[in-house]
């Protein structure tokens, strides 16, 4: 197998599943090289890796075990019919009732979950809710008395019983009506349990007249209500109070990822399956070392190629930062402190990372520090500096990428900012204390730093492995919403534009579908106000290079139904099944475009070089001919000589700046433009920074 191909994939949480077929199905012709990802996505781009890694080291079934995980993942394996993939996600035990009533609006509409909530917070608190009818029952015999006075004692316990319990389903059958848009209805419910309140207290005292009655069943109605709404408020608290207790000692997470003591040994938590998944898949003991980035490398020098290269994107949201992982050369120095870290991460993994640090205690070399050094975080506790790359876990790096926002606890990290006077002045003390004792006592004070989920910066991390003329493929995998010209129809064969679609020519992949905001009604046009909001902070880097010729025409799109992936932590066995169907018939159209043993001969790859070499060419040569004024100016050659370079360095930089000079003047000279034959968008040449 001599194909060689690069795999960049979106997150989306539970979309994860839509993954590990189609990598299968691209490992039957291609070896992979390079392999990138986000959230859901870098959970993919890591069993890639591993099971590539374990395909090149024995472990010949590696991706065939890679395609089966769905199946396996929509098992259900509780009493309660739960599949593997939503035990995967085990809450915190301070946050479990917590969880289980949020679980219920996943994914649901505005009013959908309003609705559900509503339910779970009753069923969490049934205690107080029963206390309250209760008291609230206490509330209405003066009213009942005025309409039966000589009723005795018991009859008027049952009777104001009875009355607020037809209240309780009064308001929630209204309030209902109310969060799906229906005021109208909501008014006839509220006419109804008026006029049942009637009937119930004509019952209690025949001789009441109907005016009275009714006047006495709208004054009970009321009542009642008032005696609900700071109920209501008080349960509301008192699950938001736990909420926010509970998250921010959890990592502002429901679930850590670990498991605890009463986990069962068949239903793992994420982090501690994904530990022993990949090391299944990479040939290795699954409860044995954890598989690192040096194997996957094979070396341990992070500037020498690698065999196989894994990145993923994770978000330092303490410092407003996107970062890929491994971390960059020149990368600030990181520190973890092992109390935290051994809440999310198992035994193994906390072992590898001592274990690396004895053997290389510099860690991973940027900003070192000097012997004896000691590093603080908030708490007082010492911190230690991260592993060298090559000794970093790959979980380590996976699970920083997909750390949910509050679904999944974030991870943190620690560094040390500079700029302070204190952290300052501690350097010059350690810089002229003579012996490491000396150092130990100015101890350096470290910031937090959360590291969130890597789709907060870039869910579809597309400038991974993007090079100007690319030596093979970089296909990329997107998620998306159904377009409604191309519905899903998953019995149909190919099902083309539905659920899969991949361009066929040049004109393909330009255009972008946009859903129309929902704005029928107030809540819900607030709501989808805010979270587009959110998506275009979060997509619009992506957004913008989709059409992009060179981009578009490698990317395929796979198409989702609204109970499909995202945060469907419940999906049923058959939405699993339809999306890892998806992933399989998305990898066949990749192989048949672009492969040489493809349906297509390699077309999609041929015309892929024609589209890279016509933008390449576009982009610099008109680049190239704006740099013509100011070479001209005869300003930049004579600051060669004020530049940190040694005489070689300084004579190639003299012969470049001439070659560049030539290639300024083709444009003008000839009056030419290879801009006008390139495919649009055109992109420019800047200086960005590296991720």
């Amino acid at each position: 197998m001599d194909e060689h191909c690069d795999l960049v994939m979106k997150g989306g949480i539970t979309s994860g599943v839509v993954y590990p077929r189609l990598v299968a199905e691209l490992a039957t012709r291609y070896r992979f090289k390079n392999i990138g990802g986000t959230s859901a996505g870098a959970i993919a781009a890591g069993a890639c890796a591993a099971a590539e890694y374990g395909r090149r080291h024995g472990h010949a079934q590696a991706f065939e075990r890679l395609g089966e995980l769905p199946q396996q993942l929509g098992e259900p394996i509780t009493p309660e019919g739960r599949t593997r993939l939503f035990t995967l996600f085990r809450p915190t035990p301070a946050l479990r009732r917590h969880f289980a009533v949020m679980v219920g609006a996943l994914n649901a509409g505005p009013r959908d979950a309003a609705r559900a909530v509503l339910w779970g917070l009753v069923k969490m608190q049934a205690g107080l809710a029963l206390l309250a009818l209760a008291l609230g029952s206490v509330l209405l015999w003066p009213l009942l008395q005025a309409v039966a006075p000589a009723l005795p004692t018991a009859a008027m316990a049952t009777g104001g019983a009875t009355a607020m319990a037809l209240c309780a389903l009064a308001a929630a059958l209204a309030s209902r009506a109310l969060l799906h848009g229906h005021a109208l209805r909501a008014a006839g419910v509220a006419a109804l349990a008026v006029g049942a309140l009637a009937v119930f207290l004509r019952l209690l005292a025949p001789a009441t007249d109907w005016p009275t009655a009714l006047g006495h069943g709208l004054a009970v109605w009321v009542v009642a209500l008032l005696w609900m709404l700071p109920v209501v408020a008080l349960v509301t608290w008192r699950f938001g109070r736990g909420l926010l207790a509970g998250l921010h000692a959890n990592g502002y997470g429901l679930c850590s990822g670990q498991g605890d003591a009463h986990t069962p040994p068949d239903q793992p938590a994420l982090t501690d399956w994904l530990t022993g998944y990949f090391n299944t898949l990479a040939g290795k003991a699954p409860d044995g070392p954890p598989l690192r980035f040096g194997e996957l490398w094979g070396h341990d020098d992070p500037e020498l190629p690698r065999d196989i290269n894994l990145e993923v994107m994770t978000s330092a949201v303490s410092q407003q930062m996107v970062y890929g992982i491994p971390l960059r050369p020149g990368t600030p120095r990181f520190f973890y402190d092992p109390v935290e870290w051994a809440r999310l991460f198992p035994p193994s993994v906390m072992q590898a990372l001592d274990e690396a640090l004895r053997a290389h205690p510099e860690g991973d070399g940027s900003e070192p520090l000097r012997e004896g050094s000691r590093v603080l975080g908030p708490e007082g506790r010492p911190l230690r500096p991260l592993p060298r790359r090559a000794d970093w876990p790959v979980v380590v790096a996976v699970r920083m990428s997909l750390s949910f926002p509050v679904l999944l606890s974030a991870v943190p990290l620690y560094a040390i900012d500079w700029s302070l006077k204190t952290n300052a002045q501690c350097r010059q003390a350690i810089d002229a204390a003579a012996t490491p004792e000396q150092r130990a006592a100015h101890p350096l004070q470290a910031k937090r730093i959360w590291f969130s989920d890597g789709g907060i910066g870039s869910n579809m991390p597309l400038h991974l492995f993007d090079a100007l003329l690319p030596g093979h493929p970089t296909f990329a995998v997107n998620l998306k919403t159904a377009h409604p010209d191309y519905p899903i129809h998953d019995q149909v064969p190919g099902n083309e534009g539905g659920r899969v679609y991949l361009p066929v020519d040049n004109r393909g992949g330009s255009q972008r579908f946009w859903n129309a905001p929902d704005d029928a009604a107030p809540l819900g046009g607030l709501v989808g106000f805010l979270a587009s909001i959110v998506d275009t902070m979060q997509n619009w880097r992506d957004e913008i290079q989709f059409p992009y010729p060179g981009f578009r025409d490698r990317i395929v799109q796979i198409s989702q139904r609204p109970d499909e992936g995202g945060l469907n932590l419940d999906m049923p066995p058959k939405n699993i099944e339809a999306l890892s169907r998806a992933g399989a018939m998305a990898a066949a159209r990749l192989i048949d475009r672009f492969h040489p043993a493809g349906a297509e001969g390699g077309a999609g790859w041929h015309n892929h070089e024609q589209v890279r070499l016509g933008t390449f060419l576009g982009t610099v040569q008109p680049g190239s001919a704006a740099l013509a004024p100011s070479l001209a100016s005869g300003e930049w050659t004579p600051l060669l000589k004020d530049l940190r370079y040694d005489a070689p360095q300084r004579a190639l930089a003299g012969e470049f700046m001439a070659v560049l000079n030539q290639l300024a003047q083709l444009g003008p000279d000839s009056g030419l433009s290879l801009e006008s034959g390139a495919l649009k968008p055109l992109a420019q040449i800047r200086i960005t920074p590296r991720i």
